[in-house]
């Protein structure tokens, strides 16, 4: 039996000592149990880097683990990517769990020769640097040259569905790689957790990208039934959904702001009027449906018409979805940059088909070869 056969064995069975961890590392006991062929892919990405023998344990130097471990990161998407391909699609599922995997092995195998914060602070680094992949063009491109970026997040709601796939993260990764040869394209894959956006892990990964001004940002999430540019994304959080660790801040009512002292409001930039004969399998949609203390439910016409309001929901809900598209917009307007931004939510999926999800990637695409355009129209003297 491999070394990754016996965690896998070890972390399925009742000993207390190997259930060890966050809510989300603690659901792979769940995912071994339910989905084994995903664990399987994450079995064969781990064997391949062979985290066994890398030499966690043996390092006595500390930066020569930081080196290992960033150089593991950085190769982490890129590698589960080879390993999770549907033909033209990725699977999102084995990213996500594979990291969640790198992180709980890490610690388990380095639980009797590396500290405790040591460890914390490694599994921080793994964290951040896992969750970029830049595509060969970006890679290959000069630093300031403009580029695409591209946002997503994290499958969520595994308590009821742990095969629950994100095709945002989907899209997002498989739409890289179509343009990798052609157009720099980054991709940033988001938590679903409160506690990762109150340390402001959406300004920390995007800012330095926003001042080297890209040709345009897309945060994308799953949503509803169709494709829903989200136009007015409100600051207050008002979804009882819990996150990936099972918490809400939503209670008994109250609808706390994610930031203060800051507009109930903001407005995207993207052009809608580009998109209105986007074809595909479904509608795409200019959502401007919002809801506010006062008026309830209803469809705004302009950003003034909201002055004065008090934000339960946005267009893009009161979820995270939401607040990347809040903290997105704000961070542009406080750094006064100008390029097209906004949210779009992508139809709603239980579970990861590859014909289903090759069917979003399309019609994202036909979004995408809009926004290139009108950009590079924007940019003629």
């Amino acid at each position: 039996m491999t070394v990754m056969m016996e965690f896998w064995e070890r972390l399925a069975g009742n000993n207390p000592q190997h259930i060890r961890g966050n809510i989300e590392q603690r659901r792979l006991r769940v995912l071994y149990q339910e989905a084994p062929n995903i664990c399987k892919q994450i079995t064969e990405f781990a064997e391949r880097i062979n985290l066994a023998q890398v030499g966690f344990g043996r390092v006595a130097d500390q930066a020569s683990l930081d080196q290992i471990l960033v150089r593991e990161a950085e190769a982490f998407i890129p590698t589960m990517m080879k390993v999770c391909s549907h033909g033209k699609v990725i699977d999102d599922r084995p990213i996500y769990w594979g990291r969640l995997f790198t992180q709980y092995f890490f610690n388990w195998f380095n639980r009797g020769s590396v500290p405790r914060v040591a460890r914390t602070d490694l599994c921080a680094i793994h964290e951040l640097t896992s969750r970029h992949y830049a595509n060969v063009a970006a890679q290959t491109a000069s630093i300031n040259e403009p580029r695409v970026i591209l946002t997503a997040f994290d499958p969520f709601l595994l308590n009821t569905n742990i095969q629950q796939c994100n095709p945002s993260a989907s899209i997002a990764l498989t739409l890289a790689e179509i343009y990798q040869n052609s157009i720099p394209i980054d991709v940033f894959i988001f938590p679903v957790r409160y506690r990762a956006f109150n340390k402001g892990i959406v300004e920390q990964m995007l800012k330095p990208r926003f001042e080297r001004e890209p040709l345009f940002v897309l945060t994308m999430s799953r949503g509803r039934d169709n494709f829903e540019f989200e136009r007015f994304v409100g600051r207050r959080r008002s979804s009882t959904a819990l996150d990936n660790l099972d918490y809400s801040p939503v209670k008994d009512g109250c609808y706390p702001p994610c930031l203060s002292k800051c507009p109930e409001f903001l407005e995207f930039t993207l052009p809608t009027e580009i998109f209105v004969d986007v074809e595909g399998a479904w509608k795409t949609l200019d959502n401007r449906t919002v809801i506010t203390k006062a008026r309830g439910k209803f469809e705004a016409q302009s950003l003034k018409e909201l002055e004065g309001e008090v934000c339960i929901q946005g267009s893009g809900g009161g979820f995270l979805s939401n607040e990347i598209a809040y903290r997105t917009r704000l961070l542009q307007k406080q750094m006064n940059k100008s390029f097209p931004i906004g949210h779009l939510h992508v139809p709603k999926v239980s579970k990861f088909s590859p014909n289903e999800m090759w069917k979003m990637v399309r019609q994202t695409s036909d979004i995408l070869d809009r926004l290139l355009e009108y950009c590079r129209g924007q940019q003629k003297p």
